[in-house]
């Protein structure tokens, strides 16, 4: 519930004002939250919350008494077994000859810089400026850390001096393959679309995402697995959306995102001719030759395709170079009349190297009716409606696993939008041609009556990773009661299989909308008209305030939506505690369709029982993260946190007493293995699913750093002042602390050697599984010499 309150407060996003390129004033969708500062910030709270609250905790309960070691000692030893143990685990996580790096390299060097002077400056505080004792100045001082690490780390990151940078649709010099932008297309003033230039144009980012996620995101996929979870979600990457106004025409964007499908945007306008790629992403054999990227053209409503139409195209790089990893193509494709499809050739070139996944893209530059061409054609204006399509280049041979991308979509439509689409993602492999049947099933909806019923075959071409399937919807149902169906996959041909999501259900939900003329309008904060949300929802884009999160409900009724229902939503969460929900499902555990029942195993069941009791409390008293933007229920969850965090200090201090342990060896030791677990399973979930690195180790350096600017100002800050005010002295021996943090200081810069070495020979993450269990044995033995010594010196041996 604490994740689901910190990402709902993350997703939120309003409209800025921006230049591009050309100096035009755009506007475009960005998160309030920057993402550095998120990530240091909010995120920081909800995978360090244990150490720092046990450390406040523990300050608390000894006002006026000995100061206790059991909370400094626990974040000295979860920052030795953040840095070197979770790095050990994630760098065995991925294939043998797979490489990941960190992308977001400056903004690592910064906190891993900050994340050793924060150990220094314990010892500064305990041994060197004023021996066991901590003054206000020196409290207030590590908090005052804090506020520079998060400025530093967002001036890095945003670069200010390099002012391209922060132009729309400019790329990053820290990293040219990085997103351009944070935020959805931009719009420039008056209604016309704006253009932008770089490989990465129209990459957008979901609200409140990062360029590549965070730990939170994978710690809220283990723990929480709410409907509402963002990267989610689910990313990598990320989904998009946002309406934008083009003169009189009624235009939705929309914003198709998958799994590593990369940069599709898909335009939408019913009254045009329409020019797309027929998938969404390839992906093709290093060993594939020439391969083909299907283009096609749709007619507008009422229309046909009785007349020429030219289309010009272009190869651009990603991470894949021309020359290098492909040929360079850049022409013309000829439709004639009548003509529907189109093919782009491009060769991809063969080497004997072992190397990681590339990509790059197929651009659409432009689309015309060819002068004088006979027909109704003539003078007609043509949508590019799918600007570019991202080629992957693969060593995978395997046919691939076949599934929905989401489990449930919910799908707003009127008088204006009378069908549903559904998308289906082929991974792990795409060779070959394959094919899988599909067929509607009535659930709440009838075929017939609310839908027609279809029953077909999806092919997938060899290398294409995503399909749609078009849904036809009928108007006959009661507004109020909301119908659903569900869509079955079977039948899979040409060596594919079926993946766990298999099943999903389509919920109908009928609503009026109205679409603006221009992104003036949009500007003023109105409505903006449909899109496709994280969950897979098409809903009412737009608010008043700057449009809330992706797949939100407003916490009042606006016109043409439902008014957010708090209490059904506290009902449902209440109700969703005595439901067992065990094992992961593909692609970050979403699960399978409501419809279809799920087994469960008996070790599920035990632990489902047996954490009944704690659910039930924690479950009636947080807020749903849905209401107020995510606040109360952060705020609400944080105080259960602290609840909690106060019996594991008592459990932690008297299991030392049963088994003989010194508190300060219980502290790096059993307490921080205990709450640092759920972030080692969370980092090794992002180091397979992330396509680089920073999500599994990069958030490491940083949360290391919160660990004690927070974890040890708040304390100091409150007794230390408590203290002055009674005209006392805030004493807290250092002890065998001391050697503890001179000797993680010397470990984690040991640490950042080796990771730093085996970036240089291809990535921090990866590699032959040799090299691997290479870097991860030096770095569990740093960890293992940093326990021994710690306890010998601990017990007067050293």
């Amino acid at each position: 519930m604490f994740m689901d309150g910190i990402m709902s407060i993350c997703a939120t996003t309003r409209l800025y004002k921006r230049k591009n390129d050309k100096g035009e004033t755009v506007y475009v969708r960005e998160p309030v939250w920057n993402w550095v500062v998120a990530n240091i910030t909010l995120m920081a709270l909800g995978t360090s919350s244990p150490e720092i609250m046990l450390s406040l905790v523990e300050a608390l309960l000894s006002l006026g008494k000995p100061a206790g070691e059991l909370g400094p000692s626990c974040i000295a030893g979860s920052a030795a077994y953040n840095f070197l143990v979770i790095s050990a685990v994630c760098t065995t996580a991925l294939p043998n000859g797979q490489f990941k790096k960190i992308s977001q390299l400056r903004v690592y060097i910064t906190t891993a810089a900050w994340s050793i002077w924060a150990y220094v400056w314990m010892l500064v505080v305990y041994v060197w400026w004023t021996p066991d004792e901590v003054t206000v100045a020196e409290a207030f001082i590590t908090l005052g850390f804090f506020v520079l690490m998060v400025l530093s780390a967002y001036i890095v990151d945003k670069q200010p001096w390099n002012k391209r940078n922060n132009r729309v649709g400019a790329q990053s010099a820290s990293d040219p393959e990085a997103p351009a932008q944070p935020g959805v297309a931009a719009v420039i003033e008056g209604g016309r679309p704006a253009e932008s230039s770089g490989a990465d144009a129209h990459h957008a980012l979901a609200p409140g995402e990062a360029p590549v996620k965070t730990l939170a995101h994978y710690r809220h996929i283990l723990a929480a697995r709410q409907r509402n979870a963002a990267a989610a979600a689910r990313r990598h990457h990320g989904g998009h959306g946002g309406g934008e106004g083009e003169g009189e025409s009624e235009l939705t964007l929309l914003a198709f995102s998958a799994a590593g499908f990369g940069d599709a945007v898909v335009r939408v306008d019913p009254t045009k001719e329409q020019v797309m790629f027929r998938s969404q992403a390839y992906a093709f054999l290093e060993s594939a030759g020439v391969v083909r990227v299907a283009v096609t053209r749709v007619p507008p409503e009422g229309g046909n395709l009785d007349h020429p139409l030219r289309v010009h195209y272009k190869t651009e790089d990603g991470d894949a170079v021309a020359g290098l990893d492909y040929e360079a193509r850049e022409g013309t494709l000829y439709f004639a009349p009548g003509e529907s499809y189109k093919y782009v050739e491009v060769r991809i070139i063969d080497d004997d190297m072992t190397e990681p996944d590339v990509h790059f893209c197929v651009v659409l530059t432009g689309a015309e009716v060819p002068p004088g061409a006979a027909g109704k054609g003539k003078g007609q204006e043509v949508l590019v409606a799918q600007e570019r399509v991202r080629i992957t280049i693969v060593d995978d041979d395997e046919a691939g696993v076949i599934g929905f991308e989401l489990p449930e979509y919910e799908v707003a439509f009127n008088e204006k939008r009378t069908f549903a689409e559904v998308t289906l993602v082929r991974r792990r492999g795409a060779d070959g041609r394959v094919t899988v049947d599909y067929e509607t099933q009535d659930m709440t909806a009838v075929a017939g009556t609310d839908y027609v019923g279809a029953k077909g075959t999806v092919v997938f071409e060899s290398g294409e990773k995503s399909a749609r399937v078009r849904l036809q919807l009928l108007q006959s149902f009661v507004p109020e009661a909301h119908k659903a169906l569900r869509l079955v996959l079977s039948n899979p041909e040409g060596g594919a299989e079926l993946g766990k999501r298999r099943a999903c259900k389509v919920t109908l939900v009928q609503r009026q909308f109205t679409l603006l003329p221009n992104a003036a309008a949009a500007a003023a904060g109105q409505k903006e008209g449909l899109e496709l949300v994280a969950n897979g929802s098409l809903k009412l884009a737009g608010s008043d305030n700057g449009d809330k999160a992706e797949g939100q409900e407003q916490g009042k009724e606006e016109e043409g939506e439902e008014p957010f229902d708090l209490w059904a939503e506290w009902r449902d969460q209440i109700v969703s505690v005595f439901s067992p929900d065990d094992g992961d499902d593909d692609e970050g555990g979403e699960g399978e369709g409501e419809g279809e029942q799920q087994k469960v195993s008996w070790a599920g069941l035990i632990l489902q029982y047996v954490n009944i009791t704690w659910k039930l409390i924690l479950f009636t008293m947080v807020p749903p993260a849905k209401w107020r933007g995510g606040y109360p229920c952060f705020l609400t969850a944080l105080a259960s946190i602290i609840g909690i965090v106060y019996l594991v200090n008592e459990a932690g201090s008297l299991f030392g007493c049963i088994v003989g342990l010194k508190e300060v060896m219980v502290g790096i030791s059993i307490v921080a293995l205990g709450t640092s677990l759920p972030d080692t399973l969370a980092s090794r979930i992002a180091a397979v699913a992330d396509p680089d690195a920073d999500a599994a180790i990069g958030n490491i350096t940083g949360s290391n750093s919160v660990n004690v600017f927070l974890g040890l100002g708040l304390p100091w800050a409150v007794c230390s002042v408590y203290y002055r005010v009674r005209g006392e002295k805030y004493v807290t021996p250092g002890g065998d602390l001391e050697f503890a943090i001179m000797l993680y200081a010397i470990m984690g810069g040991c640490g950042i050697v080796i990771l730093a070495i085996a970036r240089y020979f291809g990535g921090e993450l990866g590699g032959s599984k040799v090299r691997q269990y290479c870097v991860a044995g030096l770095l569990m033995t740093l960890w293992l010499l940093y326990l021994i010594l710690s306890g010998l010196r601990a017990y007067g041996n050293i």
